[in-house]
């Protein structure tokens, strides 16, 4: 399996610090890059050096994450690719990391996989709020597809481009939960890297704990009933 189909998703929102960093490192891997201005208040394209292998996508007005990653997707599928591996551009991930990804996708030659790059939590000392609500992410995916996955909410992941395409009413960080059950729904096999992370003071994170955890409740509880339905052969 080769490179060529594959390209970097990187969405972004007001991090006009980091967002040149990120862009930058994950160029030395010789991937096209697609980043999705999701309504900075700085036009991101202001920030970054003029490169024939980036192409940037910009919302006119911030319309969440779950909205920027399927409107990287769309202009994936138009340039012809077909697998995306998607990154934050808040500085959270480290572009090192990326080789653990490129290697297993090569050795595993498997067309219907997600690659999860799970936070190392072990080592950058995150926020209560963080392990807390990873665990019970995790919990709740396990009861909806009866496979464990060991980091539901992270960001730094290497998809199918169509997995990014099914229609959904999710426009935020929810997004990305659904996307791993309706894909192990579908058949699909998942794959685990342990990928380093950092959370400090200078992180400009635009996760809103009241909100964006509502959310989560909400989707959780259309999924688990989803879920029994399937079971019961309600759904299909």
């Amino acid at each position: 399996m080769t490179f060529d189909k594959l390209c970097i998703l990187i969405p972004v929102y007001n991090n006009p610090k980091t967002i040149a960093h990120v862009v930058h490192e994950a160029g030395t891997f010789a991937l096209p890059i697609i980043i999705i201005d999701d309504g900075s208040d700085i036009l991101v394209e202001t920030l970054l050096e003029t490169d024939p292998s980036r192409f940037i996508v910009r919302h006119p007005v911030n319309q969440g994450k779950g909205v920027a990653l399927r409107t990287g997707a769309k202009r994936a599928k138009e340039l012809g690719f077909e697998y995306c591996l998607t990154m934050d551009g808040d500085g959270q991930h480290f572009a090192d990391d990326i080789p653990r990804f490129l290697d297993l996708f090569e050795k595993e030659k498997n067309t219907n996989m997600l690659i999860i790059g799970v936070r190392d939590f072990e080592t950058c000392n995150p926020p209560t709020s963080s392990s807390i609500g990873r665990r019970l992410g995790n919990f709740w995916v396990w009861v909806e597809t009866g496979i464990w996955v060991s980091d539901t909410q992270t960001g730094f992941r290497l998809y199918p481009v169509e997995c990014l395409l099914y229609p959904s009413s999710a426009i935020r960080y929810e997004f990305e939960t659904e996307n791993i059950v309706r894909f192990l729904w579908s058949g699909g096999t998942i794959f685990e890297v342990m990928v380093k992370t950092v959370y400090d003071e200078s992180r400009v994170t635009h996760f809103h704990k009241l909100k964006d955890n509502f959310f989560m409740v909400i989707l959780h509880t259309k999924l688990v009933l989803s879920r029994i339905f399937l079971l019961k052969g309600i759904l299909k």
